[in-house]
């Protein structure tokens, strides 16, 4: 029979140093498994997380002063007769699928091409007929002071488009006369450049 007392039915102990270092690697690894459980939620989540998507080729329409997809061939559908008319000057990105600050339910309307807000029972009024249909992203809008870009985009509460409010023109809503502003000021970045 061997001097240690390891055998092969039964597992070996060992004595002095070995113990403790044991012990060492079973706190360290506890302390660091607390650690990990703690801190993904608040740091890691935050730090390394990706911001949220966004989408730019959004314009304002020099006739109705409303913001529009500028991104397909046709022009969707202006309240000034035709198709919207855009700015060449600015390109607004919106974020969407985002849960940070923001007002969410800003949707594309697929007739008109407008951004109109969803969040209640009534759609507003769409120039190419009845209420507004929305579809594809769900936008989330800020107004809130850690905000960057051009302020004064206001909801109408007439059509239920975003619209421009900052000049003396205020377009034409759909419901006649210009747009009526309600609700928040909005933020919108214009920060995408033109190449």
């Amino acid at each position: 029979m061997p001097k240690n007392r390891c055998q092969l039915s039964q597992p070996c102990i060992h004595h002095g140093s070995g113990r403790r270092d044991f012990f060492m690697g079973v706190l360290k690894a506890s302390v660091a498994g607390a650690l990990i459980t703690l801190v993904p939620g608040a740091l890691v989540n935050s730090v390394l997380a990706a911001p949220p998507p966004n989408q730019n080729d959004w314009r304002l329409c020099r006739r109705c002063r409303s913001l529009f997809y500028n991104g397909f061939p046709k022009k969707g559908v202006c309240p000034a007769r035709g198709r919207h008319d855009f700015d060449r000057v600015s390109n607004y990105k919106l974020t969407y699928n985002s849960s940070g600050p923001g007002q969410r339910d800003w949707r594309f309307c697929n007739k008109c091409f407008a951004l109109f807000f969803d969040g209640y029972q009534n759609k507003g009024r769409c120039p190419a007929g009845d209420s507004h249909v929305a579809q594809g992203f769900n936008f989330s809008l800020r107004s809130d002071n850690q905000a960057v870009g051009q302020r004064e985009w206001r909801f109408c509460n007439k059509c239920e488009v975003m619209f421009f409010n900052r000049d003396n023109d205020k377009g034409i809503c759909t419901a006649g006369g210009g747009h009526v502003a309600a609700g928040y000021v909005f933020i919108l970045d214009n920060s995408v450049r033109f190449d």
